[in-house]
């Protein structure tokens, strides 16, 4: 990942193939206020967090399968959705928490452009987020989190149904989710100030029940890329975050823990503070049921973990794995160049030079001078703020300019920006639809895209169309010189053809036919004629 500015259809279109083809739809809210992330710790005031909501979809053309899996376009289902992922985003001022928050598939893309297509969608945009996220704030740490936890549909009402759709098991869920985070660990965000120093990433597996041992079963190959190794480690760097966030690593363990969403982790640290009736609200607990931010049972983040083995979404008979990677911060090599992505942060510059302000003191009456100063009247050119549609605010021209709306503050983002209140809207119209089968999936994403359009008060679709451009394996071996390749060709004997009924052609089928039985029949034991030994005759008298 760089660093520099790139738009999502330019990340997306060189890591698929070339010829795949699909619509993306991106929505977004800008950050707000939100519920801090972390508990604090006892006699500090929460860490002010902010919360922002990206929501990405992949459509394609559907298709209808006619046996012998063959697949043929449906021209009166144009546009159908396959993917979806949902990513929350929270900011503070020492750590940006990259959260996974569901992610599915609706099942109507085909097994094969599957495999090639939505792992390198997912990975991708996991890491343009990140990459977002530092360059426009090099100085904190970031971290993307995720729990994988097999289900049969997250996004989608009614895929479950569709006996395409591919689900996976627990297990395979939480590879599947170790391979898709693997490339970020090889490919870090460049250092701002084009340093040559490469942040050391560091992966993070952990699942309740799993001794460390055990779990290295789920980790992605270890490779060096470009000289950097890649790790993945057994355990989870919540000390590590504690002591970016400023927060000591000997805190009590709910001080280090994150609350996401629907997380099995929170639900059990709400159980535990119900149990010593710890609030958040500090003014309505006393100091003695807060036993100093501690809970009764459970005094440790290795206790809490053999604890949470026994927790209902961990003792069913499913696994539930937690993954981190965590990317260290990066630091602005000059004072300039923070003020320079300050300014590409608000918008251009003006042209016209800084305005000097008059400190000179005027004289009053009795001779003394007045500590009132003289103020200059403003020059040079004027931006006007483009207008917020209600329920979301987004650019007319969105559509044909490849989703480059400008926001509220001249600053240029990619993708749909949404008020909260019309994302919300827009999940929930999404929960509300079916998608068992082509016919309501087909009718379903129709009304999803309208419902979207029209809380942003567009008049027309939003999709950006993505056309793969990697080239095939055998492509891409020509073109780098016909690299050598694996051949077998010389691993195989294969018997001549008898041409004519000549005697050598004759003769070599009976040597290879012979030399086939000498490896195919098994061999027998045979005694020496030395080793056997015969009883003597009697002499004849």
């Amino acid at each position: 990942m760089a660093t520099s500015k790139t738009s999502l259809k330019e990340a997306l279109e060189p890591v698929l193939p070339e010829p795949f083809v699909c619509k993306v739809r991106y929505i977004h809210t800008s950050p707000k206020p939100c519920d801090p992330l972390f508990s604090p710790p006892p006699g500090r005031e929460p860490e002010k967090t902010r919360l922002a909501s990206h929501f990405l979809t992949v459509s394609t053309t559907a298709t209808q399968n006619h046996g012998k899996g063959e697949l043929s376009p449906m021209p009166e289902h144009s546009d159908i959705i396959v993917f979806g992922i949902e990513v929350l985003v929270y900011t503070t001022k020492h750590l940006t928490t990259i959260f996974v928050s569901k992610a599915d598939s609706t099942g109507f893309l085909p097994h094969k452009p599957h495999e090639i297509a939505v792992k390198p969608i997912v990975t991708t945009f996991l890491q343009w987020l990140t990459s977002e996220e530092q360059r426009r704030k090099p100085g904190r740490t970031a971290v993307v989190s995720l729990f994988a936890r097999a289900q049969s549909q997250y996004l989608f009402p009614g895929s479950a149904e569709n006996g395409r759709k591919h689900i996976l098991d627990d297990r395979q869920l939480i590879k599947w989710w170790a391979k898709v985070l693997d490339p970020i660990l090889s490919s870090p965000p460049e250092c701002a100030g084009g340093s040559s120093k490469v942040p050391d990433v560091q992966g993070c597996i952990t699942v309740p029940g799993f001794e460390r041992g055990e779990l290295r079963q789920f980790f992605p190959a270890q490779r060096s890329v470009a000289g950097i190794e890649q790790h993945w480690r057994a355990g989870h760097p919540l000390r590590e975050l504690a002591e970016a966030r400023g927060v000591s690593a000997a805190a009590p363990p709910r001080c280090l823990l994150p609350r996401f969403p629907d997380d099995p982790k929170a639900r059990y640290m709400q159980d535990l503070d119900d149990e010593v009736g710890i609030t958040e609200d500090a003014t309505h607990s006393s100091p003695t049921k807060r036993r100093k931010g501690m809970w009764g049972s459970v005094r440790d983040l290795d206790r809490f973990w053999e604890a949470m083995e026994f927790r209902q979404e961990c003792s069913s008979g499913r696994m539930v794995g937690f993954l981190w990677v965590v990317i260290p911060a990066q630091e602005a090599a000059t004072n300039g160049a923070m003020e320079a992505s300050q300014e590409s942060s608000q918008g251009a510059p003006s042209s016209e030079p800084a305005i000097q302000r008059d400190v000179t003191p005027t004289p009053t009456s009795d001779g003394q001078t007045s500590p009132k100063k003289k103020r200059r009247p403003l020059t040079g050119l004027i931006i006007p703020r483009k207008p917020r549609l209600k329920g979301g605010s987004s650019s007319l021209s969105a559509a044909s300019a490849g989703l480059n709306g400008m926001v509220e503050g001249a600053q240029a983002r990619e993708g749909l920006m949404m008020t909260r209140d019309g994302y919300d809207r827009a999940m929930q119209t999404l929960l509300h639809l079916d998608f068992a089968n082509l016919d309501v999936a087909a009718r379903s994403t129709s009304k999803w895209v309208s419902e979207v359009s029209n809380i942003c008060g567009l008049a027309s679709d939003f999709a950006i169309k993505v056309a793969g451009t990697a080239k095939p394996a055998d492509s891409t071996r020509k073109a780098n010189g016909g690299r050598q390749v694996n051949d077998l060709g010389g691993m195989i004997t294969k018997k001549r053809k008898a041409t004519d009924g000549s005697a050598s052609d004759h003769r070599a089928l009976a040597d290879t036919a012979e030399a086939t039985n000498r490896v195919e029949a098994p061999a027998i034991n045979t005694l020496g004629a030395g080793m056997i030994r015969k009883k003597p005759k009697p002499p004849v008298s």
